[in-house]
């Protein structure tokens, strides 16, 4: 097996993951292209994709059962493609808009599961866990290159944003040709295995850290969605000023997905707690500062612990399973994750938390409070001691 070749096709997939953001550059043009069309409406171009990768980690937990995981990731590919490039040819309704950017969804719901599968699949121990973070290093560096490039496409015309897609034929032709076959996994070489069998005997560890995501999908959330709102109320600049830190935190996730291997050897099996701290001392940052710069070292702050989380996450799913639990476990990382995210507003305006900065205080004050706890019981440790032994 070349591991580069591997390597390579399963790391291009990574790029597609945050493409669902490429249109929302253009929504200021697409208002004015239907000025009858209520913004709300417009934005869903935006939102519904979530939906659409929610119900396909539902879908790909089912098949990921029985079927090749190669099979199911160019399935992904092809329908996320689909859905990114019909708006060059059906753009004349908001609703067909809103059903493509829900394909678009659907296809990188398959795409988002499976490939922490398949890293889970194709590697082992401190190489597994490396190819993780460069995992999420390539989704940072794929939303840079996907929004930059669908700004540029756009400039003149908003509907050639979507030209940007033409890159998803270009990763399945890659996947295609340099991604081995792999055959799906059953438990005790038993082909009547199904999702709800395998969910019934996960390992208790599978939910603990579900449940972190859950967490983490809550929490993280809160950074972007209140920033400009944050930076506002400090009227330190304009929306401009908010892309500018969110470019910079992104290109904190990129730096530290590829330092994985050693920030891992600096925090070791507290990189969870240290992720939560970091995350929580973006939000302080957030909260007390009063200056741009400092912002800016926030929005840094942000990628870092979005990067030590969400790599690591992955990869403790896959120690604590069986190879045949790997595509239900990874199911319910990502289900976890988007249900998390879509939850995340909804509850801290159920709790009454307000918009800005008392979000950023609601956020440090919770992800103090459990990178506390997972130092206190030694979450790391404790994962890896229960690690699955297989054969």
């Amino acid at each position: 097996m070349n591991k580069l070749k591997l390597k390579v096709s399963i790391l291009s997939m990574s790029l597609l993951t945050m493409s669902f953001l490429v249109i929302t550059n253009a929504f200021g043009a697409i208002t004015k292209s239907f000025p009858n069309v209520a913004v709300a409406k417009i934005q869903m171009i935006g939102t519904v994709p979530s939906l659409g990768t929610l119900i396909a980690t539902i879908v790909v937990g089912f098949l990921g059962v029985r079927h090749s995981k190669k099979s199911l990731s160019l399935i992904g590919l092809a329908i996320a493609t689909t859905g990114g490039l019909l708006p060059l040819f059906f753009h004349n309704s908001v609703e067909v808009l809103i059903g493509c950017a829900f394909i678009l969804g659907f296809g990188l719901g398959f795409v988002n599961t499976l490939i922490p599968t398949l890293i889970s699949i194709f590697f082992e121990g401190n190489e597994r866990n490396e190819m993780m973070g460069k995992n999420t290093a390539m989704n940072s560096l794929g939303s840079i290159l996907m929004m930059l490039g669908g700004g540029l496409l756009g400039a003149n015309n908003w509907v050639n944003s979507y030209w940007v897609f033409v890159l998803g034929i270009l990763i399945f032709l890659l996947v295609l040709l340099a991604l081995p076959n792999d055959q799906a996994e059953h438990s005790q070489g038993k082909s009547s295995d199904n999702i709800f069998t395998v969910l019934k005997n996960l390992n208790a560890y599978v939910w603990l850290i579900g449940l972190i995501t859950l967490l983490m999908g809550i929490l993280y959330t809160i950074y972007p969605s209140n920033l400009s709102i944050v930076i506002d109320q400090k009227q330190l600049g304009s929306t401009s000023i908010t892309g500018i830190v969110n470019a910079v935190g992104t290109a904190g996730g990129f730096i530290a997905g590829f330092s994985l291997k050693y920030l891992n050897k600096v925090f070791k099996d507290k990189i969870i707690a240290g992720g939560f701290i970091t995350l929580g001392t973006t939000f302080l940052i957030g909260r007390i500062a009063n200056d741009l710069f400092l912002i800016c070292i926030g929005g840094i702050l942000s990628g870092f612990a979005m990067s030590m989380i969400m790599s690591t996450i992955p990869f403790y799913m896959s120690v604590v399973s069986h190879k045949y639990e790997l595509a239900i476990s990874m199911m319910v990382f990502q289900f976890m994750n988007s249900i998390g995210g879509f939850i995340s507003p909804v509850l801290l305006n159920l709790i009454h938390i307000k918009a800005g900065e008392s979000s950023f205080t609601f956020g440090c004050i919770c992800c103090f409070i459990i990178g506390l706890i997972c130092l206190i019981v030694n979450l790391g440790k404790k994962i890896m001691s229960n690690s699955v032994k297989e054969g």
